[in-house]
């Protein structure tokens, strides 16, 4: 559908593409029954994934490493295992208990986060970012992510989509890696960013995203990178260091061989429970579409 920028993946999924498609809605509102964009955030639909509709942050929540570690596991330079990363504590409930980081975005909370090698950390404070109540909470829902690895780059979409569900590999390292992940609140897969792009337009892999029309025929790109000069962290591992996770860098490629300590952007994204549907707007970014909840 050109005319509103959906396309279907290499499975079938639905997405939206292109420079600034109909994608937005509000989410985390702090009322539902009024939604604006002064009681609400814009959110941009991603796309329909088995009856789910994923939805990502429409600006970042900080500059935050997607782990770090002690100087004696891995120089301190983090572990690449997203189920025990400290990105993942800091957006998912649960970790109340973690001195640092611990579901701070969940709770729209504020404390200190890691932004560091050797565990380093800064203040940080979710109070007016993080998620606004249990309304919200309750209508994310709970999704298998996927986290398998791959270490090469120049890829097309495609491919990378198979790669980060089917055919990619984890390292053999301590602790051990998984294939996937149960929780509610992650970060894109490079697949998402590559998705994301005019595909008519955009011909590239995802290593060569810097062309100008891949970076000007994609609405994710100004999100997941920002005017602060900052690189996008994304889901996947690298599969062959301990350390390193995939990025989007600031020009608009994609690569997968960022040390985990670093301080890059986060926007979060999620799935919205199936039993939700879209009570009125029309997607613009002047009308963005509402959800019908109760509560």
């Amino acid at each position: 559908d050109t005319t509103n920028n959906l396309m279907a993946d290499v499975a079938g999924n639905i997405r939206y593409y292109g420079a600034n498609p109909n994608n937005y809605i509000y989410f985390n509102c702090s009322d539902y029954s009024n939604q604006t964009s002064s009681t609400c955030e814009t959110w941009r639909i991603i796309g329909v994934f088995e009856g789910k509709v994923k939805i990502m942050r429409g600006s970042q929540i900080g500059t935050y490493s997607w782990d770090s570690s002690a100087s004696d596991v891995n120089s301190g330079w983090g572990v690449n295992e997203w189920s025990q990363a400290d990105l993942m504590k800091l957006l998912n409930s649960g970790y109340e208990s973690e001195s640092v980081g611990g579901s701070l975005y969940w709770n729209a909370k504020s404390g200190t986060c890691y932004n560091g090698r050797n565990n380093v950390t800064e203040a940080c404070d979710f109070t007016s970012a993080g998620l606004k109540n249990d309304t919200t909470r309750n209508i994310i829902a709970e999704t298998t992510y996927y986290t398998r690895g791959y270490n090469y780059s120049n890829v097309y979409v495609d491919t990378m989509y198979d790669k980060e569900r089917v055919s990619g590999t984890v390292i053999n390292a301590t602790p051990p890696r998984t294939l996937t992940w149960t929780g509610k609140v992650a970060i894109p897969y490079p697949s998402d960013y590559g998705y994301a792009a005019d595909l008519s337009l955009c011909k590239q892999t995802l290593l060569k995203y810097d062309n100008s029309t891949c970076r000007a025929n994609n609405w994710l790109k100004n999100i997941i990178t920002n005017n602060d000069g900052n690189d996008g962290w994304l889901l996947t591992p690298d599969s062959e260091i301990a350390y390193g996770a995939w990025f989007v860098g600031l020009s608009g490629y994609v690569n997968y061989n960022y040390v985990a300590y670093y301080a890059n952007g986060v926007a979060p994204v999620l799935y919205l429970d199936s039993k939700l549907v879209i009570g009125s707007g029309t997607g613009s970014s002047s009308a963005p579409y509402q959800l019908t909840v109760n509560g």
